[in-house]
């Protein structure tokens, strides 16, 4: 959720599409490449670093790269791409990120007002087109994949400002639950907010704002493998840093 800040979806969608073409490959009739690999702007490296425009268009953001490169999703054989977009809201990263990388978005999310906005309203084009398949009401703590129809069914599964919401055990049981929706080859994406050092605990809704450091400790104990992590740019000063993260089951 952006809080209010609206202005902020562009440079938020922009960045997560940038992140998501590094690992996956998005459908030819697609318009994310425009957005993915925009124009180059003249004189970009003597822009200053406070510049919106720079921040939005910067193709090299500081990141943590895998020494071995992995294919892109969709595997070959694996049908057409597939992700799951988690804690949705009314979907408006699926609509401005997710349907734009991938051939068919499934969504679940908690609020039963939010998943009828979705389906009656924001949504409705979508799911008259077959972009958008199934949106499900549900807690991440209760969602199962084994042995369920989304057993083996996503390439990818995106978790952006929702997982705050977890405890410890419940946000390790969650991936780990996630791994058996994967297909093979599939991967796991965390947006989320940062603290500076451990947990920050909200008042009024007790979620966690974890830092970089709690993040890892998360994936090593839910067997995740940490591929890329970048810090989102183009946001102002005096909020949480944003990290996204890309993560594989381990061996």
């Amino acid at each position: 959720m952006l809080g209010g800040l609206g202005q902020l979806a562009r440079p938020d969608a922009v960045s997560s599409l940038r992140f998501l073409s590094e690992f996956v490959t998005p459908p030819s009739a697609s318009s994310a490449a425009s957005i993915v690999n925009p124009p180059s702007t003249p004189d970009t490296k003597s822009t200053t670093s406070t510049s919106t425009t720079t921040t939005t268009t910067t193709t090299v953001p500081t990141a943590t790269t895998a020494t071995t490169k992995r294919q892109k999703l969709p595997l070959p054989g694996s049908g057409p791409s597939r992700v799951l977009d988690c804690g949705a809201g009314i979907g408006r990263v699926t609509k401005q990120v997710l349907i734009k990388a991938f051939d068919h978005v499934d969504l679940v999310e908690n609020s039963a007002i939010f998943v009828k906005q979705a389906r009656e309203e924001y949504l409705n084009a979508e799911i008259e087109s077959g972009k958008v398949c199934e949106v499900r009401c549900s807690g991440l703590q209760n969602v199962e994949f084994e042995g369920t129809e989304w057993d083996g069914r996503f390439d990818v599964i995106w978790c952006q400002w929702v997982l705050g919401h977890l405890t410890e055990d419940h946000l390790i049981t969650f991936f780990n639950r996630c791994k058996k929706g994967l297909k093979p080859g599939g991967m796991i994406f965390v947006k989320e907010n940062n603290a500076k050092i451990g947990i920050v605990i909200d008042d009024e809704d007790s979620s966690m704002t974890r830092s970089d450091t709690v993040w890892k400790e998360m994936f090593v104990k839910s067997g995740l493998k940490l591929l890329r992590e970048e810090v989102q740019k183009g946001f102002p000063s005096g909020l949480f840093a944003v990290k996204m993260y890309a993560l594989e089951p381990m061996p």
